[in-house]
């Protein structure tokens, strides 16, 4: 209960706000909430439009959880088993038991990160309400600006993928400790509500036991020691829990085949050390902007390396200035400990992950952990500011520094959020087009499967027809070779829907197809091309798959600049063994989210007497 009446507490005191306004202020203040949460809302959007229900690469570890379930066999050991490098039991918890209701619909559990994600955001508005002095506009802006980092589309990977709560729930948990340790619950409801949630937090993710760390000053700042009685029982407990937690973790861990070693990132420290400042950098990548151009790639890691140094630096700054002020020591301490996080959570991902390269230090799933470098920024400085100015000659600019800096920042987040957009959108089609051949993996041996879907196909064909067979796939598999079961009767115009432009011979008994298809109803390129040969009897037999690749001109395409064919062009290559003699090809968009094919305009016959028939 205490917990639920944290959770609501901001609506609450938004709600009070509101009451206390006279009428002619009270537009104001719905239009500046409004405006705070228009990244939530657009966000939200993103993951409703490009949230695609299909299981990808690890998730398909999970299947085992589910057959486990329907026979009564899951025991809490299972949850608690390390997957991969982490210990996630919680939400483990959620995987089983939201799959379980909703049939595994992934859709869902991408909602469940959007809401964790609504959490932090609130946390950090009751934290700047203790912490920022100033005008409530002022508040609103700051927070417009943390909502802006809090649901970027720079972390696409986790928004569309469902298994990527894990990201989501440490930092939950740190922000709520936050909340917590600053309300006026008795010092013992905190202890004992923060050691819960920083177990949570541990049993969550690799970095989940930083927040016993980094919640431990808390212990020792001076209002807790008032509070307390200048007891030491607190941090004796807390550090108790912490040794317990860590000790539980890490029983019986190994370390993952093919992963690089603990110690791994001392053989190239130079090289670690490009790799954690472009990890705190890739949060608000510029260089993003810049690769729009098509010319930029070794510049890209120099300028997002320099942005993660920039950043940290700032924040060391900014630390070491409000440590050396008491007065200002109370408010920033959230902060401090925030940037703290995510800088700690870096470090970690270095340890682990450096061997792999400069290039995955790129990859938008960290972002989830040091974003909140940034928003710690966002906050320090104000504070910092308010000092200086205090100290300084800025008195009468200081209604306009803040609100300047500020509009920069917002610009520059607006400018990157469209190339994170596109980025999403290729990646949401990367998980359609697994998707589809997902549903035909019982029809045809495709290479996307293991490039798109999971790297072991013999698993992967047992693990999808037992989710088909528990009812947890939408559609389900295809089960024959006939596309005559999956086409869409009564489709007439087939030019809308692309061409099979033509078939030639590359070498020896080899061919390329080519062509180009749209799904007309969606007027997207199709999800899949299968390509049919024609049996005598009038049945037509898939033999190959293949997609349009990557949609790279979004806005021609929007604005009816290009045709279809600039946008959703296919090409696939294939031999003759094993069909006919003289084979009649036909092609056929596929659609992934209704198992459904519309034949394509345009058929082509291989003149080839010598490929034996097929009996």
């Amino acid at each position: 209960m205490l917990l639920l009446r944290l959770l609501t507490d901001s609506l609450a005191l938004r709600s009070q706000t509101m009451k206390s306004l006279p009428p002619s202020s009270k537009f104001k203040f719905l239009l500046a909430t409004f405006v705070s949460i228009v990244p939530a809302c657009l966000l939200l959007t993103l993951i409703l439009k490009y949230g695609v229900d299909v299981p990808h690469w690890d998730e398909w570890e999970y299947v085992r959880f589910f057959e486990k379930f329907s026979q009564g066999t899951l025991t809490l050991a299972d949850l608690f088993a390390r997957q991969n490098e982490y210990r996630q039991f919680f939400p483990d918890l959620i995987f089983v038991g939201l799959g379980w209701l909703t049939k595994w619909d992934k859709r869902y559990e991408l909602l469940v990160s959007f809401a964790l994600a609504c959490l932090v955001s609130s946390n950090i508005y009751r934290l700047e309400r203790l912490s920022i002095d100033g005008s409530r506009a002022r508040r609103t802006m700051l927070f417009f600006l943390t909502n802006l980092l809090v649901f970027s589309p720079v972390q696409y990977e986790n928004w569309l993928l469902g298994m990527q709560i894990i990201y989501f729930m440490p930092i939950a948990c740190v922000t709520t400790c936050l909340v917590i340790a600053c309300s006026q619950l008795s010092p013992r409801v905190k202890l004992l509500l923060c050691m819960c949630l920083a177990t949570v937090s541990t049993f969550s993710s690799a970095n989940g036991l930083l927040c016993w760390l980094v919640i431990l000053p808390l212990l020792g700042w001076p209002s807790a020691r008032v509070e307390g009685g200048n007891q030491k029982w607190p941090a004796l407990v807390w550090i108790g829990g912490f040794l317990l937690s860590t000790l539980l973790y890490f029983h019986g861990y190994q370390s993952s085949p093919g992963h690089p070693g603990l110690f791994d990132f001392l053989n190239h420290p130079l090289r670690a050390c490009a790799y954690f400042f472009i990890l705190l950098g890739k949060v608000v990548e510029p260089g993003g902007i810049i690769s729009l151009g098509g010319h930029f790639r070794s510049g890209r890691d120099l300028v997002v390396g320099a942005t993660g140094l920039i950043l940290a630096g700032m924040f060391m700054v900014s630390t070491l200035f409000v440590r050396r002020n008491l007065k200002l020591k109370s408010p920033a301490a959230v902060w401090v400990i925030l940037g703290s996080y995510s800088i700690a959570t870096g470090i970690l991902v270095t340890i682990g992950r450096a061997g792999f390269g400069i290039e995955q230090a790129l990859s938008s799933r960290y972002t989830t952990f040091t974003l909140y470098l940034p928003v710690a920024l966002v906050h320090l400085i104000p504070i910092v500011l308010d000092r200086k100015i205090e100290k300084g000659r800025l008195v009468e600019q200081k209604r306009k520094l803040l609100p300047v800096l500020a509009g920069c920042v917002a610009a520059l987040l607006s400018l990157i959020y469209l190339y994170n957009v596109r980025q999403m959108s290729g990646f949401s089609q990367r998980l359609v087009q697994g998707k589809a051949c997902l549903l035909l993996i019982n029809v045809v041996d495709a290479d996307c499967l293991t490039d798109k879907v999971y790297p072991n196909t013999e698993y992967l064909k047992l693990a999808a027809n037992e989710l088909d067979h528990l009812g947890f796939l939408r559609p389900a598999l295809i089960k024959s070779s006939r596309v005559q079961d999956i086409a869409i009767a009564g489709e007439q115009n087939a030019r809308s829907y692309g061409s099979l432009d033509s078939v030639v011979q590359t070498a020896g008994d080899v061919y390329t197809a080519s062509g180009w298809a749209v799904w007309s109803p969606r007027e997207k390129p199709a999800d899949a091309i299968l390509l049919t040969y024609d049996k005598a009897e009038g049945d037509s037999v898939i033999f190959a798959l293949t997609d349009t690749g990557e949609e790279r001109h979004v806005i021609a395409r929007l604005l009816r600049s290009s045709p279809p064919s600039a946008y959703a062009a296919w090409h696939k290559s294939f031999s003759l063994k094993g069909l006919p003699a003289n084979p009649v090809i036909n092609a056929w968009a596929f659609d992934a989210r209704t198992g459904k094919a519309v034949k394509l305009d345009g058929t082509q016959m291989i003149q080839n007497t010598t490929t034996p028939k097929i009996k």
